[in-house]
């Protein structure tokens, strides 16, 4: 599903990610690891096309990707649902609403967004009233909310940065359960963290980035 060969990203000569190379599968939750500054965000950025690749080739579902034309990108990223530490929620917008945005950006009938949006506010566990506001809801509750309006799209390949980053360890630990439970549907799985101590019991395959190189295990 996501093949990096040999790539390197530089936003100066002595930062980025450098001869970067590896492979997750399709329907795999995998973990990428390192401190802050260590090249993870930059290798979302590559996958989500907002990041430029100076050498290498991107390999997308079997797609090379690495230099797709700036028009198709917008398609392109419909297969991406994208999660963040902070959120990133509309604050105007009630929680139906923020949910329902990548619907209604492709045109979707109301019908279908209504069904769509109760589905997957269900699936993250959120039970709050959809006509809320952002600040009206925990620290929890907005990530979920996010990670639904993440996966209303029904990604194949869901990117999260950091979601777990603001949040204390029990509700980090349910955030992960329900990234597991996306992937163990189909959808590939790439979380960045560099919270360690948080996924070591998963049983998970990690990779791991230092100065925007991999360590090797």
């Amino acid at each position: 599903m996501i093949e990096f060969n040999n790539i390197t990203s530089k936003y100066t000569e002595d930062s980025g990610v450098f001869d970067l190379s590896f492979y997750v599968k399709k329907g795999e939750i995998v973990f990428l690891m390192g401190p802050t500054g260590s090249g993870k965000s930059t290798v979302l950025n590559i996958i989500n096309k907002k990041m430029k690749v100076n050498s290498g080739t991107l390999i997308i579902d079997n797609e090379d990707v690495t230099d797709i034309r700036k028009r198709k990108i917008p398609y392109y990223r419909r297969k991406i649902g994208m999660i963040f530490q902070d959120y990133k929620l509309i604050p105007d917008r009630t929680v139906y609403e923020n949910i329902a945005l990548p619907l209604r950006v492709i045109g979707l009938p109301k019908k279908e967004i209504d069904h769509k949006v109760l589905e997957v506010f269900d699936n993250v566990g959120l039970t709050n009233n959809l006509n809320l506001f952002p600040d009206q809801l925990s620290g929890g509750e907005q990530q979920r909310v996010s990670i639904a309006r993440a996966l209303v799209k029904e990604p194949m390949l869901v990117l999260a940065d950091e979601p777990t980053g603001n949040l204390d360890p029990n509700i980090a630990d349910e955030i992960i359960d329900i990234l597991e439970n996306v992937a163990s549907k189909g959808s590939t799985v790439l979380m960045s963290t560099h919270n360690y101590p948080l996924i070591k019991n998963r049983d998970k395959r990690f990779i791991e980035l230092n100065s925007g190189r991999l360590i090797e295990h």
